[in-house]
């Protein structure tokens, strides 16, 4: 999931409202606020969303949502989903409610969307709500004006009467004539492109959609970089069993540092335009790759470039 991490959190941000309406799928809904779990008493992933959200009813709740490409395998979950809601629920003296999505054809058939135990009348039950795309209609979601989930629209299944490449071509083409700016369409594209090599052929996406369209998303470059960081990782560990040099393990980590700058950048760029040529040249002379990831983080939700403290702080 690392590498579909970046742009599966700015989709949820992005377009909070309509990922909240996959629960509940009622008018008047609000998102007020992303919640920052970051000092919660458990270790959440960067997959994971929680929203403050006012219903129909007018009650505020937290809304906690988790992404997953494939099954828990460390801790079941109905365990890690307890254990989310319990510390956000003492954090927040809120009500809070789950769900899940599994985006692999093959995640999620097991999981039962329920924790509890009862004994002589006493005991503890949790309900969270399980979503497999593969197991949605998508032809219903393509006549939404939820652009947000439209790159996840080919991992939901076909109409009965369209093949997989007429499927595949008819949520690009949707994708396409979003009423959006052309940035934010190329992020979609690159989404649906990323997300939808989970169930389907990739060549199909690049028959689609132009790499040109692509490159113009800030992510582009970084999930590209997580993709190399993987192949990386892979190639050292190969050459020191070869007994490759430390010059060439420096040489990869240079090269590293200058993909996350890039990519840093580029969405600073994309979101405020007009980034000081201060902050280009300090940025650039960062050379800690894990401080250059806790900045990117920073940078998805920052409002203002003065938000980002890392920086400025």
């Amino acid at each position: 999931m690392r590498q579909f991490d970046p742009i599966v959190k700015h989709l949820m941000d992005r377009f909070g409202v309509e990922f909240a309406r996959l629960l509940f799928n009622e008018p008047g809904l609000e998102v007020l606020q992303r919640l920052d779990t970051q000092q919660s008493t458990i270790k959440v992933h960067q997959n994971d969303m929680t929203f403050k959200i006012r219903r129909a009813n007018g009650e505020v709740l937290l809304h906690h949502i988790e992404v997953q490409t494939g099954d828990s395998t460390d801790i079941p979950m109905p365990l890690r989903v307890l254990g989310y809601a319990s510390a956000l629920v003492l954090r927040y003296k809120l009500p809070v409610y789950s769900m899940v999505i599994y985006l692999s054809p093959d995640s999620g058939l097991t999981d039962p969307g329920t924790y509890g135990y009862e004994d002589t009348g006493l005991g503890l039950r949790l309900n969270y709500k399980v979503i497999r795309l593969a197991d949605l209609d998508g032809g219903p979601f393509l006549d939404l004006p939820a652009v947000g989930l439209l790159p996840f629209t080919p991992l939901m299944r076909a109409p009965a009467e369209m093949s997989t490449d007429a499927w595949v071509s008819a949520c690009v083409a949707k994708t396409e004539a979003a009423p959006v700016d052309s940035e934010t369409r190329s992020t979609l594209l690159y989404a649906l492109s990323l997300l939808g090599s989970l169930a389907h052929d990739p060549e199909l996406f690049q028959r689609l959609i132009s790499e040109e369209t692509m490159q113009e998303s800030p992510f582009y470059e970084i999930v590209l970089q997580r993709g190399i960081e993987q192949g990386v990782a892979q190639g050292i560990e190969q050459g020191m069993a070869q007994g490759i040099e430390q010059g060439m393990a420096q040489g990869i980590e240079q090269g590293e540092t200058r993909a996350k700058q890039a990519a840093l950048l580029k969405l600073l760029q994309h979101k405020f335009r007009n980034v000081p040529e201060t902050m280009i040249t300090q940025i650039q002379a960062i050379q800690d790759p894990a401080q250059l990831d806790a900045i990117f983080e920073k940078s998805l939700t920052a409002e203002t470039l003065e938000d980002i403290d890392i920086l400025f702080g």
